[in-house]
């Protein structure tokens, strides 16, 4: 007997972009929508300040945001999107020092109920998706917020993007036309 699929609606593709400076660099837009098609919501970028992880390699003055996309993807391909975001980030890396990157992308997915990011790196809490991929779900939905996990990093706890993921996810659940 066949099985059907019970569940497979497309989850909205987003990314988590660091870069230098406060305003976006029109160069990194232009790039990510080389990649992955028209941008659906660029939000606001937030100093990265609270650790010097990125310092060494991207230099000081760090600033995130978040962006999604008219595309829509299905979840189980996020991985493929982790390899491109990856492939994206060495093409624009310091042409004087290539291992150096210049910009830091974080690809995930948003569904009705949470964030995800893709990972090269596993975790307690990070669930084996296949091909070295390791799933993080760093923020969940309820009441009207995102709620970071306990696990998530100092950003997300502290989730200056809120405002942001708000408008995304609205965006989204229009555009597809999904009802709560």
């Amino acid at each position: 007997m066949a099985t059907k699929r019970q569940f497979c609606e497309p989850v909205q593709l987003l990314a988590f972009v660091l870069q230098k400076g406060a305003k976006w660099n029109p160069e990194v837009l232009c790039a990510l929508e080389n990649t992955w098609g028209p941008l659906r919501h660029k939000g606001a970028l937030f100093a990265f300040d609270k650790t010097p992880y990125y310092e060494p390699e991207m230099g000081e003055g760090l600033y995130r945001g978040v962006v999604s996309f008219e595309k829509c993807i299905p979840a189980e391909t996020i991985a493929l999107e982790k390899v491109r975001s990856n492939e994206l980030e060495l093409t624009m890396a310091s042409a004087e020092n290539p291992d150096m990157r210049t910009v830091n992308i974080d690809i995930g997915y948003m569904d009705l109920d949470k964030v995800v990011l893709p990972s090269y790196k596993r975790g307690p809490f990070k669930l084996y998706a296949g091909e070295g991929v390791w799933l993080d779900m760093l923020l969940t939905y309820a009441k009207g917020i995102f709620h970071p996990t306990v696990w998530a990093f100092e950003d997300f706890k502290r989730n200056p993007y809120q405002h942001d993921l708000q408008l995304i996810r609205e965006r989204w659940r229009k555009a597809q036309k999904v009802k709560l």
